[in-house]
């Protein structure tokens, strides 16, 4: 299986205040396992719906470090894209996320100054209910550094 490239590649220069992406996603049983052997959390909250009955939640909730997770592939694939790294980021966990529920992580630009950009993060559910809120602080890629890649020819092909 080939990865997905980037799909952008934007310097700060590029970003405007108030651009957004927004990913739509649903996390399945199978995301939560993988997410449990990666990270070491095997709470029965995530998988044991007996006991999650008995939570305030009534039932298996996801990890909510998968919806904060999903700004990594946002900030890195879309906006800014290529060459951004992931500086800091704040969270509120707001709400439950439920297993095979449809949500959006939803990413906007709120400011920006010569090297960093700070973005509001949130997860919404179809309803409007936001399940997470928070701000995440990236570094795109330097403008010189994008205009090499340019120049010599490196930069389309790590492109999609």
């Amino acid at each position: 299986m080939t990865n997905p490239k980037p799909r952008a590649c934007k310097t700060i220069n590029e970003l405007n205040i108030g651009d957004e992406f927004r990913q739509p996603y649903t996390i399945t049983h199978a995301d939560v396992q993988k997410f449990a052997e990666l990270s070491g959390d095997f709470n029965p909250a995530h998988f044991n719906e007996d006991y999650a009955q008995g939570t305030i939640f009534k039932t298996r909730i996801a990890h909510g470090m998968i919806s904060v997770a999903k700004f990594s592939g946002i900030f890195g694939m879309d906006l800014p894209g290529l060459g951004a790294i992931w500086g800091a980021q704040s969270v509120k966990f707001l709400a439950p996320v439920q297993l095979d529920t449809p949500y959006t992580a939803i990413a906007t630009l709120k400011e920006k100054d010569e090297k960093k950009a700070v973005f509001t993060c949130r997860v919404e559910a179809t309803d409007g209910t936001v399940m997470l809120e928070g701000e995440g602080t990236l570094y795109p890629i330097p403008q010189k550094v994008k205009d090499k890649m340019e120049a010599d020819g490196t930069l389309a092909p790590l492109l999609a």
